[in-house]
C-alpha cells in the first residue's frame, strides 16, 4: 500500500494536462486566454512556464494589476503542466487542456483557495489535490508519534495510518471513475505504482530469484498512456523514462539497448512522443560519459534514423548523425580493429595485429599537443610500472601528425624508445603529407591524445581513457 505521504510527493511532482476540451466541444476558436486574479497580492509581474524533459521553460509573463492579470496570446498553448511562478519563489500549477478559462485566490493559501470558471480539468485537479492535502496533515502527526512510539503503541498507530491509506486509495478510484474524461485522471494513473504478485516458486521449490524486480521492470509502463502528447509536458513522463533507463536498466549498453526498443515501440503509439523518446535517448548515449555508452548511440540510428523512422531529421543533419555512428561502429568495445600497418623512425613497417602481448595499449598523439605533452609521461610510467609488475603489455604509439624532426624529438625527451613509435607519414610528388589510409575516421581521432586497449586478440576492451584508469581496467581483467 503506498503511504499518504509518498503520495503527496508523487502528486506534487507529476502533474500534467487535459484533454483539449475545444476539440470535444467542436471549438473552432484559436488562441488562449487564462485571467487570474490572487487576492491580497501586490502588483508585480507573474511568469507562466511550462515542464518538458525533466526542465521547466517560460512561455509568457504578464503583468498583476490589484491582483488581476491575463496570459493570452493567438495561438492555443500546448497541453500540459503549466507553472505560475509568483515574486519570491511562491508557485502553483494549473492544467492547460481548455483554452480559455479563469480564475481566483488567495496569495495566503493558494491552493485551498483556489476557483475555476470554465476549467472542468482545474476544477478535478484541485479537488484531488485538497483532499490529498487534508490527508497527508491527518497522517503527518501519525507518522511523527509512530517514530517515537512504544513497541505496544506501534500496532494501533500503523493501523491509523493504514485506514488513511486505504480513505486515499479508495477516493483515487471514485475520482478516476467520476472524471474519466479529464487528462488529471491519466496523471493519477501514470503515478500509481505497479502491485507486484506474491513471488512463485521455482523447480526447487524457492522463490524466484529477483522476481518483484522483473516484474515491476516489465510492467512499469501498464498505467502510461502513450498516446496522450500532453504527458511529455508533465515531470512525469521524463522522470519515469530516465528511472526506467539509468535506475531499472544494468548500465550496459546491451540492456539500455533492450529497454531503449521497448520504450520507444509503446512511443509509437503518438508521433510527437515517439519523437522526443528517439531524439533524447540518440543524443543522451552520443554524449555518454559512460564507457561503450556509444553502441547504444550506433544502434538508435541504425535502427530509426537509417530505415527512415525519424521524418522530422533534415536531410544534412540526418547525413551527419549517420556518418557519426559509421565513425564510431568501427571501434566499439569488444570489437576488432582494423589493422594499422605504419613504419617507424626508420622507416620499418609494424602491424598492430603482428603485435604480440597480452595487452596493447594503443596511443594516438600529436607532437605537438599540449596535453600531450602532459599525458604522455603519465601513461609512460604506468606501463613502466604495469611491465615491471610482470604484465605484458606493449605500447603501439601512434603520431597523428606529419613533422618527422618534431615526432622524433617527442620520442627522445619523453623516453618512450620501449614503445613502438610509428607514424603514416607518406608524401606526395609536391612534398604534401598525405595518409596511406581512412584511419582517423576508423578509430575516431578527432582530438589528441586517445588511447585504446586491446586484448591478446586486439579486441577493444577499453577506449578513450586516461593513465588512471589503465591500471584499474587491467586489474578487473587480471
Amino acid at each position: 500500500m503506498k503511504n499518504i505521504l509518498f503520495l503527496i510527493c508523487i502528486l506534487f511532482a507529476t502533474l500534467s494536462n487535459a484533454q483539449n476540451l475545444s476539440e470535444l466541444l467542436g471549438n473552432t476558436q484559436k488562441g488562449h486566454k487564462i485571467s487570474g486574479e490572487i487576492k491580497n497580492m501586490q502588483d508585480t509581474t507573474v511568469i507562466l512556464a511550462y515542464y518538458f524533459g525533466g526542465k521547466q521553460y517560460v512561455t509568457d509573463t504578464a503583468v498583476v494589476t490589484n491582483g488581476k492579470f491575463t496570459f493570452s496570446g493567438d495561438k492555443q498553448l500546448d497541453g500540459g503542466i503549466y507553472l505560475i511562478i509568483l515574486p519570491g519563489g511562491k508557485y502553483f500549477e494549473l492544467i492547460i487542456s481548455e483554452q480559455k478559462f479563469s480564475f481566483t485566490t488567495d496569495i495566503n493559501n493558494l491552493v485551498a483557495s483556489m476557483k475555476f470558471n470554465n476549467s472542468r480539468e482545474n476544477d478535478a485537479f484541485y479537488t484531488y489535490l485538497n483532499f490529498i492535502t487534508s490527508q497527508q496533515q491527518k497522517v503527518a502527526p501519525l507518522k511523527e508519534r509512530l517514530a517515537n512510539a512504544q513497541e505496544n503503541e506501534k500496532k494501533k498507530i500503523q493501523e491509523e495510518i493504514s485506514e488513511v491509506d486505504n480513505l486515499v486509495r479508495d477516493y483515487r478510484d471514485d475520482f478516476q471513475s467520476k472524471y474519466k474524461d479529464v487528462f488529471f485522471s491519466k496523471i493519477i494513473s501514470a503515478t500509481t505504482d505497479i502491485v507486484i504478485p506474491e513471488t512463485p516458486l521455482d523447480s526447487t521449490g524457492k522463490p524466484k530469484e529477483n522476481f518483484p524486480f522483473y516484474y515491476y521492470k516489465k510492467h512499469f509502463w501498464d498505467n502510461m498512456d502513450f498516446s496522450d502528447n500532453k504527458m511529455l509536458r508533465t515531470p512525469i513522463f521524463f522522470n519515469k523514462m530516465d528511472q526506467y533507463l539509468e535506475k531499472f536498466s544494468p548500465k550496459h549498453p546491451d540492456s539500455i539497448i533492450v529497454s531503449a526498443d521497448i520504450l520507444i515501440e509503446k512511443a509509437k503509439a503518438n508521433k510527437e512522443i515517439f519523437k522526443y523518446v528517439v531524439s533524447y535517448i540518440t543524443s543522451t548515449y552520443e554524449r555518454s560519459k559512460i564507457m561503450g555508452m556509444d553502441a547504444v548511440f550506433v544502434h538508435m540510428v541504425e535502427k530509426y534514423y537509417m530505415t527512415g523512422q525519424c521524418d522530422w531529421v533534415k536531410e544534412k543533419q540526418l547525413n551527419k548523425i549517420i556518418e557519426r555512428a559509421s565513425r564510431i561502429s568501427p571501434n566499439m568495445i569488444g570489437k576488432k580493429p582494423p589493422n594499422l600497418v605504419f613504419k617507424d623512425t626508420s622507416n620499418q613497417y609494424h602491424s598492430l595485429y603482428h603485435l604480440e602481448a597480452e595487452y596493447t595499449l594503443l596511443y594516438f598523439y600529436d607532437p605537438d599537443c599540449g596535453h600531450c605533452k602532459k599525458e604522455t609521461p603519465k601513461v609512460k610510467a604506468v606501463c613502466d610500472s604495469l611491465m615491471g609488475a610482470g604484465i605484458d603489455i606493449k605500447v603501439f604509439a601512434v603520431t597523428t601528425e606529419f613533422d618527422i624532426e618534431k615526432w622524433k624529438e617527442f620520442i627522445r625527451k619523453y623516453n618512450t624508445g620501449n614503445w613502438i613509435n610509428v607514424g603514416d607519414i607518406q608524401f606526395d610528388k609536391e612534398g604534401n603529407p598525405v595518409a596511406t589510409s581512412n584511419w582517423r575516421e576508423q578509430y575516431d581521432i578527432y582530438s589528441t591524445p586517445v588511447i585504446y586497449l586491446l586484448n591478446k586478440d586486439k579486441e577493444i576492451i577499453a577506449k578513450r581513457i586516461n593513465d588512471k584508469q589503465i591500471v584499474k581496467i587491467i586489474q578487473r581483467e587480471e
